[in-house]
Order: structure tokens, then sequence, then C-alpha cells
């Protein structure tokens, strides 16, 4: 199983992908170095609080939404299921921006 520290890097990159921002850009809004970016979302560093609340703000989401891990320890079984709840949901222009994201994700 992954360290938490894993799972937050790759909460991290995740939440960037979604936003369509780069590593370079997220230093850049965050005040943190690329490296240090880099070396986060590997699991390869310890972010402190105070990078944490940098990394929120950068990407403009709550500091709480960070330490929801839980996406990253769901069986495939459960992750479907919220995927699928999630698009019966989605009003047009999300659908249609998850279906552009699909596409270029299935090809």
């Amino acid at each position: 199983m992954d360290s938490v520290q894993d799972l937050f890097g790759k909460k991290i990159k995740s939440i960037r992908r979604a936003r369509d921002i780069t590593q370079e850009k997220l230093a850049d809004l965050s005040g943190l170095s690329l490296q240090y970016i880099g070396e986060i979302e590997r699991g390869r560093r310890n972010p402190s609080l105070t990078s944490i609340e940098q990394l929120a703000k950068a990407l403009d989401i709550p500091m709480a939404e960070l330490f929801s891990l839980e996406e990253f320890r769901l069986a495939p079984e459960e992750l479907r299921a919220i995927l699928i709840r999630q698009i019966e949901t989605a009003d047009e222009d999300r659908l249609r921006t998850f279906f552009s994201m699909a596409q270029t994700l299935f090809r």
C-alpha cells in the first residue's frame, strides 16, 4: 500500500493535471521550486503545513481537500461507481469536458 506521502503526492498531481496546470506553473503560483513540486508529487518530500497552504492557494482549493486521500484507496468498483454518479449529475459543460478528456485518455 502507498504511504501517506505517496498518496499526498498523487493527490497534488491529480488536482494539478485536472486544472491543466504544469509543474512549472504550479511552482510559479505557489512560490515553491519546480524541483520541490516534482519531489512532492513523487512522494519523496514531506511538505510543511506552510507549503501545503501555498499549494492549496495556488490550486485554488481548500487546504482540507488536500488531506482527503480516500479516492486513492478505493477499489476499482468503488471508483467506477463514483465516476458514474458524477457523470449522471454533471451539467452539460462538465459532461462535454469529461467526454473530451475521456476521448483523449482512451486513445
